[in-house]
């Protein structure tokens, strides 16, 4: 006869039955909690958000401290309020580099969907030597922004720079790449030339999963190339066209290194980003540095919210 004093069965499994007052170890109990699905997906999150809180949070948090005191790196910080925001906002060098700012802004953004689109257009189809072409046109993506700035600053200069010596051949005088009036758009067509790689291979993969039958369905009515492009191409690569804003958006109100290869903020080129690098680093005055980055950073959520929203709609209409 079975003796059932020794342990209990159920489904013909025993239960292990542990001695009065002793329990499982500790280091099975630990691993059984981190191994079910409810804390296991935190075990995994909790590493990058403490990363996120070092090296996100906390500078984000000591630059909004700074930028409520007069601290200039010599002295204890002076607590003074929103005074820096006061004389940021009264500042008529702050408004003239915010412009400045979103003219090339738009001016990189335009030409870099104008020429991206060309360009992807043109290599949506089979030719000879396409793949070597597309990673030649890849190789601005490749360098630090920084070399590209001192590259492209030996190339435009006016007296032995090759842009200049190669436009003499043709009898084109000399052009001064640098000066006012001139600085800024060619800082944005710096801009243009290392970025238009981007929205090229964006757009490209865009058009190379669009639907076929819906062109041809099209071409067989009588559509023209235009009418193709207007009616199917751009609604359908929309979602795309506004991620490249979107993205181009927060890399361009942060634009330094063109200015510190070229221009150093001179000849009426200072942007946002370098006012923030001048006012903290060349003049130390940390407190109005910081509320200058403040208020770039509070700038880029309300354009960046904006534009988050419109390619919302743009997912939520290519998906209908």
């Amino acid at each position: 006869m079975a003796d059932h004093s020794k342990g209990a069965t159920l489904d013909g499994l025993t239960s292990v039955q542990h001695p009065p007052g002793q329990t499982e170890p500790r280091k099975r109990a630990f691993m059984d909690v981190i191994s079910d699905d409810k804390y296991y997906k935190w075990m995994l999150v909790i590493p990058l958000i403490l990363v996120l809180c070092i090296f996100m949070f906390y500078p984000l948090f000591y630059c909004m401290y700074y930028s409520l005191h007069e601290f200039g790196m010599v002295k204890a910080a002076t607590w003074t309020g929103l005074e820096n925001y006061r004389d940021v906002l009264q500042d008529g060098e702050f408004w003239l580099a915010l412009g400045r700012t979103g003219y090339v802004l738009c001016l990189s953004i335009g030409a870099e969907l104008i020429i991206g689109m060309s360009i992807a257009v043109l290599f949506n189809r089979e030719f000879f030597g396409q793949n070597a072409i597309r990673g030649m046109i890849l190789l601005p993506l490749l360098i630090a922004p920084l070399a590209v700035s001192m590259m492209w600053n030996f190339f435009l200069q006016y007296d032995f720079g090759i842009v200049n010596l190669f436009l003499g051949l043709f009898g084109i005088p000399k052009v001064s790449w640098f000066a006012p009036g001139t600085g800024l758009n060619t800082i944005a067509a710096i801009s243009i030339w290392q970025w238009a790689p981007f929205s090229i291979f964006v757009l490209l993969a865009g058009l190379k999963s669009l639907p076929r039958d819906s062109f041809e369905a099209a071409r067989v009515d009588g559509g023209g190339p235009w009418y193709v492009f207007r009616r199917l191409t751009l609604p359908n690569l929309a979602p795309l066209i506004m991620i490249i804003v979107l993205l181009r958006t927060m890399w361009l109100i942060r634009l330094f290194d063109p200015l510190y290869g070229t221009t150093r903020g001179g000849a009426d080129t200072e942007l946002l980003d370098w006012q923030i690098y001048r006012n903290s680093f060349v003049y130390f005055d940390i407190g109005r540095g910081s509320a200058l980055a403040i208020i770039s950073l509070f700038l880029t959520m309300i354009i960046c919210g904006i534009l988050f929203r419109q390619l919302m709609r743009a997912l939520s209409g290519a998906n209908r």
